[in-house]
């Protein structure tokens, strides 16, 4: 991928996290989270993971907005009252200096397709060089997460598939049904006046 659409990606991700944390309709923070995983699924099938692209996909677009959909729609759509603007008066100046941290660490990182680059050297070569052989798939990194680090990857997916099972049993639990304070209050004053909902006055 070329590297101006990297950098427009990028930014896109970043508009969409930010009115994601700044709308107060859950709704549209969800379908804008949404957004922001397909980008970055872009962004890793630029980069030929096509596998991590798919997983992205799959879970950060579609199975984590419909457990964030049901959740809302078993609590509430609206966001709690904002926080003072105090507090934000500190939090923001933090989020600027961790993203300029990053963004200068990032500068110190190898050119894409370097082959001097430490990813290319050591056990990489080997895996570049001996994949194709030895596992029989021509994408370096499809091989590496379900060839040679099958196990990690299985583990991964139990984990995610545990979650979810978690998250659908907190989604589907039913409180137990209460008398509301004003039927009960009702039924006192019913007793007290000697009339029957049934039958009607005594």
């Amino acid at each position: 991928m070329i590297i101006p659409l990297d950098l427009l990606l990028f930014v896109i991700l970043v508009i969409t996290a930010v009115l994601a944390l700044s709308t107060r309709d859950l709704l549209t923070a969800v379908a804008l989270l949404t957004a922001y995983s397909l980008f970055a699924a872009l962004l890793f099938a630029g980069l030929s993971a096509v596998d991590v692209a798919l997983v992205e996909a799959a879970l950060g677009a579609g199975l984590t907005g419909v457990l964030f959909i049901a959740a809302i729609l078993a609590t509430t759509r609206r966001s709690e009252t904002r926080p003072e603007l105090r507090r934000r008066y500190i939090v923001t100046p933090l989020i600027a200096a961790f993203a300029g941290l990053m963004l200068y660490a990032s500068s110190g990182l190898p050119d894409r397709g370097d082959p001097d680059a430490p990813a290319q050297q050591g056990i990489g070569r080997a895996f570049l060089s001996g994949s194709l052989e030895e596992t029989e798939t021509p994408n370096v990194v499809t091989a590496l997460l379900a060839d040679y680090r099958s196990m990690d990857t299985l583990g991964e997916t139990l984990v995610i598939v545990t979650a979810s099972l978690a998250a659908a049993l907190v989604l589907l639990r039913r409180e137990p049904t209460t008398t509301s304070p004003s039927d009960s209050d009702r039924s006192e004053d019913a007793v007290e006046l000697g009339v029957d909902d049934e039958e009607g006055p005594r």
